[in-house]
C-alpha cells in the first residue's frame, strides 16, 4: 500500500514528546552495562610512558647522589647506593 503525504503538514513528520521525570529511576534495565563494567579492566594508577620513565630515572640519579663528606646518599641520608638508586639502575637496565 503506497503512503500518502498529508497536504496540511507539507510532508512533515509529527512526533510525540514525552516528559520524563529526571528524579525517577531509569526504566531500562542496566544489567548488561553493569556486566560489561565488571568485565572491563580498571587501572587506578597512571602508568608512565617510556620516555617519561627514563626522565624520572635520570632525575633520581641527579637527586640521589653520594655526599662526598659522609659517603651517604645526599637525598635520603642512607648508605650509598641507597635503595632508590638501586631500583633506578635496575629500571634503566630494563631498557
Amino acid at each position: 500500500m503506497p503512503s500518502t503525504i498529508d497536504d496540511e503538514t507539507d510532508g512533515a513528520v509529527s512526533m510525540a514528546v514525552r516528559a520524563i521525570d529526571p528524579h525517577s529511576g531509569p526504566r531500562v534495565s542496566c544489567t548488561g552495562q553493569r556486566r560489561l563494567n565488571r568485565l572491563s579492566a580498571t587501572v587506578n594508577e597512571r602508568i608512565p610512558e617510556p620516555a617519561q620513565l627514563y626522565s624520572l630515572i635520570t632525575l633520581t640519579f641527579v637527586l640521589h647522589e653520594p655526599n662526598p663528606a659522609s659517603g651517604d646518599c645526599a637525598c635520603c641520608e642512607t648508605g650509598w647506593p641507597c635503595e632508590t638508586v638501586c631500583q633506578a639502575y635496575r629500571l634503566r637496565e630494563g631498557f
